[in-house]
């Protein structure tokens, strides 16, 4: 709007009353229908006001100036019974309108103060009396009508574009699908030459497996021979060292009186690698692979590590355990428990572990030190515990010593 035509704007509110009143008429009529109207928000408070008061005027009229587009649709319908010339000419807005407005307010300003205060009244009222009836509501449904024809005539276009590029894309559809039969049958030819080398490769992996168990079965006899020369080896040791020891008596009674003491062999302990920490798996893993003999106190790691499941389930799972630590590392291990009258101790059918109860009256402690005793002074003991005390003795024999922490962590 220019600087001139803002000039032209009447300055007294109430010269605009009826345009002002024409609007909010308009949005409440707007309301009711479906979709309804689109309209300032800001007059949703005056909707429900039977007359709208002089200090209400300044804020409608800010509203609906704010609303160009709202302004615009409602002046079609601002009917002569319903809006004063100065009202209409401020809703429609046609050229030069700022003049008359001018002139008309010059007008209205000189006749008010002639006229008498209850006809502008009386006329107010009949004007108000006016919009109130059925012919703003038919005035303003061929407003929204006419609204309604122009956003579907755009819907008609868009439609009529869209069924254009939809042929289009149909032809390309066409091709592709021609295409995609061409490689369907491709591919069904591809799939029958996969299926052939499939077949191939399962009869092949079956081979494969039934020569994996019997390479697996060959192991497992070779490990269970290997621990039972390792059984009886440390037999033949404590017999060819019972058989030295006599052999020495023997010759101490025939053999003339020597000066001083005889030379005593004693075991030494294995000496591990630079760097590597005696707790921790790098030194374990090292003491099972050197070949030396190793005992391991059973209920000492079993109650460490499954402390939930009863003596005889920790046994068994234990021994699965320790079976599959001898297979990984090929160690000679022998695994003492308390009690020979245990229910099950002389069934277990193990071929590689050997297993020692302890007799009657005797704790396993005793047996785990007799077993590092009787072995020769030659041989190399590694012994798994976390009992102090014999650990303390074991090493005072010369044998090393792996906690049960280390064993149960190798074993998972």
């Amino acid at each position: 709007m220019s600087p001139a035509e803002t000039s032209a704007l009447p300055s007294d509110h109430r010269h605009l009353r009826s345009a002002l009143e024409f609007s909010v008429l308009m949005a409440k009529e707007g309301r009711k229908f479906k979709p309804p109207m689109k309209y300032p928000k800001g007059l949703d408070k005056y909707l429900k006001v039977a007359r709208i008061p002089s200090t209400s005027l300044s804020s409608i009229r800010r509203i609906v100036e704010a609303d160009d587009g709202f302004r615009a649709r409602i002046a079609a319908g601002a009917l002569p019974e319903l809006v004063d010339p100065i009202g209409k000419l401020w809703l429609e807005r046609p050229t030069g309108w700022a003049d008359e407005v001018r002139r008309l307010v010059t007008e209205d300003d000189a006749a008010a103060e002639s006229a008498d205060v209850a006809k502008q009244l009386k006329k107010a009222e009949r004007r108000r009396d006016a919009a109130e009836s059925a012919a703003a509501r038919a005035r303003l449904e061929v407003v929204v009508l006419h609204e309604l024809v122009a956003q579907r005539d755009v819907v008609i276009d868009d439609l009529r574009t869209d069924v254009a590029k939809l042929t289009e894309s149909l032809d390309d559809v066409q091709a592709e699908l021609v295409d995609a039969r061409n490689e369907a049958r491709h591919s069904r030819d591809r799939a029958s030459a996969a299926l052939g080398k499939l077949q191939a490769a399962e009869s092949a992996r079956a081979n494969a497996f039934a020569a994996q168990g019997q390479a697996e079965t060959v192991r497992d006899d070779v490990l269970a021979d290997r621990a039972t020369l390792a059984a009886e080896r440390s037999e033949l040791e404590r017999l060819a060292t019972s058989a030295e020891a006599l052999a020495q008596q023997l010759a101490t009674l025939v053999a003339p009186r020597v000066i001083g003491a005889p030379k005593t062999i004693r075991r030494k302990p294995l000496a591990l690698p630079g760097g590597v920490l005696g707790d921790s798996l790098a030194a374990g893993e090292y003491l099972l692979r050197s070949g030396a003999s190793i005992v391991v106190d059973g209920y000492n790691i079993a109650k460490l590590a499954w402390p939930n499941l009863d003596l005889e389930g920790q046994r068994v799972v234990l021994l699965d355990a320790i079976e599959n630590l001898t297979r990984r590392f090929g160690s000679d291990i022998t695994v003492v428990f308390d009690g020979a009258d245990v229910v099950g101790a002389s069934a277990d059918g193990r071929r590689i572990v050997r297993v020692v109860y302890s007799p009657a009256g005797v704790v396993a402690d005793d047996v785990i030190r007799d077993e590092v005793r009787r072995l020769p002074a030659t041989r190399a003991v590694v012994v798994g515990t976390n009992d102090q005390q014999i650990v303390r003795d074991v090493r005072a024999m010369g044998a090393n010593t792996m906690t049960s922490d280390q064993l149960v962590a190798m074993m998972h």
